[in-house]
């Protein structure tokens, strides 16, 4: 396995806190309950199962995966009843955390989202990730690669506020957010450049307590002292960034998959924005992103818990395949 020092630093903050209690959600699968077994082994997670008692007792025979020391909560055999079920207990503080199983991203978010019964707060639902990159010297965390394809200017409020908080959780005090677009500038061909020199005025007015966040801004000045020398950008972020806040779903989900791709580092994720922190691994992830993503999800709890109360105004949440 690769050197994942970034990640490390969390791991052991981690095992400084209690289990986090989270629902595995639709734990039909041999991935969900040896992810449920693990945790609970290593100490960061007291891992409930939720959904058909009897498929996933099946499947862990199956599997040869011993789960009789798991909680288990039955639900109808399908996976909006799993979802629901497992809201349940979020709301009723019995589970901290939400962790996807075997389905699909739609029917685990959509209860999360419902009016009167989810797990909604004043803010969109959004997605960030955090990036271990071999070589390079600090953490990075990207949005939105899953949730909002392309979010107008208050979304994008929204998703730079959870994702400051989310760092906050990870133990960056004071992030460096960058803004990135196609140019530097702000020009008419690209309207994700006015959009970001209007978030920067926000933060100048205070939208964004415990941050620098500043933009438009290109990837390669946000994450090059170099480049952003030869670029004359004078600015606390630029070649420092902790934070990058993509225009569109498409261009986080092209810069996450370059910088991995290119690197050979990982990229864990978290849906931010609702009462609790929510993992929702592709049915593809290894087993080390979703280890990752449960320690994530550890540290977000806890922050959430600790903060105040959140504003109870709900909002429409953009919740995209």
């Amino acid at each position: 396995m690769n050197s994942r020092p970034h990640l490390q630093k969390l791991v052991e903050r981690t095992r400084l806190r209690p289990p986090l209690p989270a629902a595995i959600v639709h734990a039909v699968d041999r991935d969900s309950l040896q992810l449920a077994l693990s945790g609970a082994f290593a100490g960061y997670l007291a891992p409930t199962l939720v959904g058909p008692e009897q498929r996933i007792r099946s499947e862990a025979n199956r599997a040869g995966l011993d789960i009789t020391r798991l909680p288990l909560v039955d639900a109808d055999d399908n996976p909006q009843s799993s979802a629901e079920r497992a809201v349940e207990l979020a709301r009723k503080g019995e589970v901290h955390a939400l962790v996807r199983g075997a389905l699909s991203l739609d029917a685990m978010l959509a209860p999360v989202a419902a009016q009167d019964s989810g797990l909604r707060t004043a803010r969109r639902l959004s997605y960030a990730q955090f990036l271990d990159l071999p070589g390079h010297d600090r953490a990075l965390i990207v949005t939105d690669a899953m949730l909002n394809v392309a979010p107008n200017l208050a979304a994008k409020k929204d998703i730079v506020r959870n994702t400051i908080a989310f760092a906050h959780a990870l133990g960056i005090a004071a992030p460096h957010v960058a803004l990135l677009a196609a140019k530097g500038t702000i020009t008419p061909a690209f309207p994700s450049t006015s959009e970001a020199a209007a978030l920067m005025s926000m933060a100048a007015q205070g939208a964004f307590p415990g941050a620098t966040v500043e933009g438009p801004m290109t990837a390669d000045v946000a994450l090059s002292p170099e480049f952003a020398r030869h670029a004359g950008t004078r600015s606390a972020v630029a070649g420092r960034a902790d934070v990058l806040v993509a225009p569109t779903m498409e261009s986080a989900v092209m810069l996450v998959r370059a910088l991995t791709g290119i690197t050979g580092g990982l990229a864990a994720g978290l849906v931010l924005g609702a009462a609790v922190p929510i993992v929702v691994p592709g049915l593809q992830d290894p087993i080390e992103t979703r280890v990752a993503s449960c320690v994530l999800a550890s540290l977000a709890s806890a922050a959430l818990r600790e903060a105040p109360a959140p504003e109870a105004r709900p909002v429409v949440a953009s919740v995209a395949a």
